[in-house]
């Protein structure tokens, strides 16, 4: 054997592996969190950029899980739409596709299923899981349709992309939906009352944007009440 031979490390090949494959997974989440703030800041600002550019200097980094969850809760009408297709559509690669074993599906069905659970339980949408399983029912039709038929092929790609389907679904409700992540407040100041969403409180002031997507900074000894 030569004495330039080299060995091959199985432990370093595989590290090198599961780090290309991290990277690899971290640039598009990365890609995906910043449109959908920046989808978010335009549609709660009414897509005035002047306005948008306010309220984008009251969030951090460490509001993003909140306003996730604020904005499929401000919009939860929407949200209960989008879920009549897109659970069907996770379920079914859960139960038929190969990648149904994959972590970011799995969690992806039980957040999407309880999701649908709370909306049908808080507002009494007897429809949605009704509507839900007639969509689940048409995708198990489609599924008995010969392979080389048209709807079939584009229903086993839907499968294959459906991490992509469910991204672009949440990124649709971060362009449409208006109301802020936060609850709407009555705020009452030495000067009258005024109904808006508090976007952050700093030291002294309190900024605020109200309904007609104004953004306003109050002093905070001004604002003798919040409901």
């Amino acid at each position: 054997m030569s004495a330039h031979a080299k060995t091959t490390d199985p432990a370093a090949d595989d590290s090198s592996g599961t780090a290309a494959r991290f990277t690899g997974a971290v640039a598009p989440a990365a890609a995906w969190a910043f449109v959908f703030l920046l989808l978010r800041i335009l549609a709660v600002s009414g897509y005035d950029w002047n306005t948008a550019f306010a309220v984008s200097t009251t969030i951090s980094f460490s509001d993003g899980l909140a306003l996730l969850v604020g904005t499929l809760m401000a919009g939860y009408l929407l949200v209960a739409i989008l879920l009549i297709g897109v659970l069907p559509l996770l379920v079914a690669t859960l139960v038929w596709s190969s990648r149904g074993l994959q972590a970011v599906v799995v969690l992806s069905t039980v957040l999407a299923a309880v999701t649908m659970i709370a909306l049908t339980v808080s507002f009494h949408l007897v429809w949605l899981p009704v509507a839900a399983a007639a969509v689940f029912g048409m995708f198990a039709l489609i599924r008995i349709l010969p392979e080389r038929s048209r709807v079939r092929r584009i229903f086993s790609r839907a499968m294959t992309s459906v991490g992509w389907v469910t991204g672009v679904s949440v990124l649709f409700v971060a362009a449409l939906v208006q109301t802020p992540w936060v609850p709407e407040e009555r705020i009452g100041t030495t000067d009258g009352t005024i109904t808006g969403y508090v976007l952050s409180v700093d030291s002294g002031f309190v900024n605020i944007l109200t309904e007609d997507h104004t953004f306003m900074i109050l002093i905070s000894g001004d604002i003798t009440s919040r409901d």
